[in-house]
C-alpha cells in the first residue's frame, strides 16, 4: 500500500499548492475591489425621515433593531421596487415581516430612490437600544462592485474550506482483508447491491451481474454507468477486495469523486450486517 500512499500524498500536495495559488488570486482580486472608491449618495433630511418612521414601525412591533433594504430596478420606462425588512425582537429572536409594503418608510424610501436615475439600493439601519441609525444610498455601479466583492468573498471561503480539508484528510490504507472481502462476496451472491440509489451521482458500487460476474462501477441515479472493474467469479473479487483499503478506493486524483460516496471499511461492514 506504500505506493498508493505515495501517489495520494503527491496528489494531495499538488492540490494544496493549486488551492493556495487560487486563494492568492482571489485575494488579489478582492484587494483590487476593496481599493475602489464607492461614493455614497447624499440622502439628507429625507433619509432621516425614513429612519424615523422605520424606528416607529420597529418600536410598534416590539423590535430592538432592524434593517430595510430597498432595491430599485429600472428597465426603460418601467421600474420595480424590491423591499426587504429584517429585524431583531426584544428577546433576541429574528423577526421577518411581509405586510409592510405600504408603510410610510417604504413610500418615503421609494420616493428617494426615484430622485436618482438607474438602479440603486437604499439601506436603512435603526438600532433603538443604541438610539442610532444610518442611511446608505448607492447607485448601480457601486452596487455591482459590492456584489462582485461578495462573490469573491464567498469563493474565498469555499477555497479556504477545501484547503483546511486537504491539509488533514488521511484515509486509512489498512487492507480490508480476506475475511471481510469474503463476507461482502457472499452478501452479493444473495442479491445484495452495495451502492446508494438517489438522484444524480451516487458514488461507487458493487453488484453481481446476471452472468455470475461481479462488477465494480460508478453509479448515477442508482444505476451503474461506468464499469471500472469486472471479476469473473467470487475468487477473483475476494482476492482483489481483500487488498483494497479506504485509501485505494477513495478515488484520489479527482476532486469531485474523491471520498464522495466511495466504498470504505465502514460501508462494507454495514453491508454484510444488513
Amino acid at each position: 500500500m506504500s505506493s498508493v500512499r505515495d501517489e495520494f500524498e503527491a496528489w494531495r500536495q499538488r492540490r494544496l499548492v493549486e488551492l493556495t495559488e487560487e486563494r492568492n488570486k482571489l485575494t488579489g482580486q478582492r484587494q483590487h475591489l476593496d481599493a475602489r472608491e464607492r461614493p455614497v449618495l447624499a440622502t439628507g433630511s429625507a433619509g432621516e425621515e425614513i429612519a424615523r418612521t422605520l424606528g416607529e414601525f420597529l418600536q410598534r412591533n416590539r423590535c430592538v433593531e432592524g434593517t430595510l433594504e430597498l432595491t430599485r430596478i429600472s428597465k426603460g420606462e418601467t421600474e420595480q421596487f424590491d423591499p426587504l425588512l429584517y429585524a431583531t425582537g426584544a428577546h433576541g429572536q429574528p423577526e421577518s415581516f411581509f405586510q409592510f409594503r405600504f408603510e410610510p418608510f417604504v413610500t418615503l424610501a421609494e420616493k428617494l430612490l426615484q430622485q436618482h436615475p438607474g438602479n440603486g439600493v437604499l439601506t436603512v439601519r435603526v438600532d433603538l437600544t443604541a438610539r442610532t441609525s444610518s442611511v446608505t444610498l448607492r447607485g448601480a455601479a457601486e452596487v455591482k462592485s459590492l456584489r462582485e466583492l461578495e462573490k469573491l468573498e464567498a469563493a474565498t471561503r469555499q477555497v479556504d474550506s477545501r484547503l483546511a480539508w486537504f491539509r488533514h484528510v488521511a484515509p486509512s490504507d489498512e487492507p480490508f482483508g480476506p475475511e471481510l472481502a469474503a463476507s461482502v462476496a457472499r452478501r452479493l451472491k444473495t442479491g445484495g447491491v452495495l451502492g446508494f440509489s438517489h438522484r444524480d451521482y451516487c458514488g461507487m458500487g458493487l453488484f453481481k451481474d446476471e452472468d455470475g460476474s461481479f462488477v465494480y462501477t460508478e453509479l448515477w441515479d442508482g444505476f451503474g454507468v461506468r464499469e471500472v472493474r469486472r471479476f469473473k467469479d467470487e475468487e477473483h473479487l475476494v482476492r482483489w477486495l481483500a487488498q483494497q483499503s479506504d485509501l485505494s478506493l477513495s478515488n484520489y486524483g479527482d476532486d469531485f469523486s474523491f471520498l464522495n460516496q466511495t466504498l470504505d471499511r465502514k460501508r462494507l461492514e454495514e453491508f454484510v450486517k444488513a
